[in-house]
């Protein structure tokens, strides 16, 4: 009797314990894993492009083609970085700019590649990442 009786109370302890490690712990940590994930996204800018105006300049060996790119953030505020491309003849040049963007603010930046006078067509692109 006094046997059954220690088993049951061993046996009580052991699931009170799993079960406050369970409802306690458990459920804290995850609701604060969702709270930093939620934050660090709220936190972090979300640059797009907007407008990527692309021309060329000069002749012979003073070629170039400039792109003005317009970006917007629609996150929080912080550092982004334009970064633009273009090809030509199977040849790609690559350049980038950090920026500093204010939620909700559009800065146009300029970007200017050397080309190839008469190379043929060239071919722009643009993106943004968030460093």
């Amino acid at each position: 009797m006094k046997r059954s009786m220690l088993a049951g109370i061993v046996l009580l302890i052991a699931i009170a314990s799993v079960l406050a490690s369970a409802c306690g712990g458990g459920a804290s940590a995850s609701s604060d894993d969702k709270t930093s994930v939620i934050s660090s996204q709220i936190n972090k800018p979300k640059p797009t492009v907007v407008l990527v105006n692309a021309t060329t300049a000069g002749v012979f060996d003073n070629y170039y083609a400039i792109l003005n790119i317009t970006t917007k953030n629609d996150g929080a505020d912080g550092m982004v970085v334009v970064v633009g491309t273009v090809t030509q003849a199977g040849e790609t040049e690559k350049a980038e700019i950090p920026v500093s963007l204010s939620s909700g603010e559009t800065q146009t930046v300029k970007l200017v590649f050397p080309l190839k006078w008469m190379g043929g067509e060239w071919t722009p692109n643009v993106e943004t990442r968030v460093p």
